[in-house]
């Protein structure tokens, strides 16, 4: 867990559901906000797929840009989501989202769960599909 004296760059990634079973645009926008303050964290960015699928990740340009951030610009090290489904609807994808956060030194945090929480779910969902 991070002081409270030290202030983390952090962006929001927001994704509303075509079926509305996710929080709307504004909630899951005030959930973050209120996320953000709590941890210490600036936000510096804003990520939207509004009214897209919760499949597949890579055709959303939304969390591709999230993606090609760490990957490329650093300009953040914490995604804010409002719920992890948000990232996917998907096990294995919201898995593969977290494990490439963990190879960047990113994370992906969330007011319902905690980077040490999702880390620790991606590699038992990585040991399971595994057989180990």
């Amino acid at each position: 867990m991070l002081s409270s004296s030290i202030v983390a760059l952090a962006a929001a990634y927001i994704r509303t559901d075509p079926e509305g079973e996710l929080p709307s645009r504004d909630d899951q926008r005030a959930a973050i906000t209120a996320y953000a303050t709590e941890q210490n964290h600036r936000l510096v960015a804003v990520y939207e797929d509004l009214d897209a699928p919760g499949q597949l990740l890579y055709h959303r340009p939304g969390i591709k840009a999230a993606i090609d951030n760490i990957k490329e610009e650093e300009d953040w090290e914490v995604l804010i989501v409002a719920h992890p489904r948000t990232i996917s609807d998907t096990e294995s994808a919201l898995h593969e989202f977290v494990h490439k956060f963990s190879l960047y030194n990113n994370r992906l945090e969330c007011p319902l769960q905690a980077w040490d929480e999702s880390l620790e779910s991606m590699k038992s969902y990585r040991k399971a599909m595994s057989g180990k």
